[in-house]
């Protein structure tokens, strides 16, 4: 299965999850170490990786084989940019994946990547699953932030009535606003709520909301925002309150608009 999409969207958690949840061990490689500058180091290493995986599988039952940031030894070959090694790397690569396959071993291989448009051909056509990842829209950044002040109460921390106020009351206006929106369109709730941020920084100047400051956030930001507004919170002596929040998120920002530079910044290069 290949997992792609933007960083800090829960690619390697859901993996996580799943082996737990389904009681199957898991081993998470970071790709990037596997690349030597030593020639055939590289390929060396990836052999080893899959071969001592697949070893297991034999033993358990089965075995998943998670290979974050896949792209690291998965490039486009015709890339004019890449090395020889990195492309002697995917061919080695999908050897190793025929190879289980072919034997019918119980090893479950699953790839993740921000940057999927970098991956080879061949490597996306080996993976039979493909699950693309994206940014929360409203409803679940709303989730995702309930769940963390729960859990922050659970702490001993005291959170703020008008939070949860705040936050169903913004949750509202964008869904009321996306309702309307949408019988005239057929686009996204993210893509409509994006057009709600746009008319709200027209009117106001700025977000004035969670909910709206956080479009464009993973659950990553999200946590990040949260941590830092909890740090406040305990420095100051004093319960989390809304506008610490708020202000937490805003400073630490969305990973949207650097994925957003990253590829304006890729394509002027290219």
């Amino acid at each position: 299965m290949l997992l792609y999409g933007p960083p800090g969207t829960g690619k390697t958690s859901l993996s996580r999850a799943y082996s737990k949840e389904n009681k199957i061990p898991i081993c998470v490689v970071d790709s990037d170490r596997l690349v030597s500058s030593l020639l055939g180091d590289t390929i060396k290493n990836i052999r080893q990786v899959v071969e001592l995986s697949a070893s297991i599988a034999k033993k358990n039952g089965a075995f998943i084989l998670f290979f974050d940031e896949i792209d690291a030894i998965g490039s486009e070959r015709s890339n004019v940019h890449e090395v020889g090694e990195i492309k002697r790397a995917v061919i080695s690569f999908l050897q190793a994946i025929d190879k289980v396959i072919y034997e019918g071993v119980p090893l479950a291989i699953f790839g993740a990547t921000n940057h999927q448009h970098q991956l080879d051909s061949a490597i996306w056509r080996r993976f039979t699953f493909h699950l693309e990842f994206d940014f929360p829209n409203f409803e679940l950044r709303k989730e995702i932030i309930e769940s963390f002040m729960d859990r922050i109460k659970i702490g001993g921390i005291e959170v703020e009535k008008p939070i949860y106020d705040k936050l169903n009351e913004e949750f509202n206006k964008i869904n009321s606003f996306i309702i309307d929106l949408k019988k005239k369109s057929g686009k996204s709730k993210f893509e409509l709520e994006a057009v709600f941020v746009k008319e709200e920084i027209e009117k106001k100047g700025e977000p004035e909301g969670i909910l709206t400051v956080s479009h464009g956030y993973s659950g990553s930001d999200i946590e990040r925002g949260t941590r830092v507004a909890l740090f406040k919170a305990i420095g100051n002596s004093e319960s989390l309150k809304y506008n610490i929040l708020k202000n937490s998120l805003k400073l630490v920002g969305g990973t949207k608009i650097h994925v957003e530079r990253q590829d304006v910044l890729s394509s002027s290069i290219q």
